[in-house]
């Protein structure tokens, strides 16, 4: 499933990088949260399950990957939440945020 993931996301990023796109883009990755909740999935070591505040029902991996981006190869175990970047993407993309 992994592999296949792989694959796929890089079809994506090779159609963009042929039509010289790449350079140009903000690649945001994120997974689902949290383990089933039917009792199928684990989110071992965290407690908690899809559909709870636990840690294990929250928690998920993301990246955002851009040549626009200042700061590279940063890494964060800090508490976020996409709205959260909303205001960087408005930057990057040289727009300010309404305050209305």
């Amino acid at each position: 499933m992994v592999d296949t993931l792989d694959q796929a996301v890089g079809v994506v990023l090779d159609a963009l990088h042929e039509r010289s796109m790449l350079e140009n883009c903000i690649i945001v990755f994120s997974s689902d949260n949290g383990a089933d909740l039917l009792g199928r999935g684990s989110s071992w070591p965290l407690r908690g399950t899809k559909g709870t505040l636990w840690e294990g029902g929250v928690r998920t991996p993301a990246f955002v990957w851009s040549p626009l981006l200042e700061a590279r190869g940063r890494v964060s175990w800090d508490l976020m939440h996409f709205v959260d970047w909303l205001p960087t993407f408005y930057q990057i993309a040289g727009k300010l945020i309404s305050t209305h």
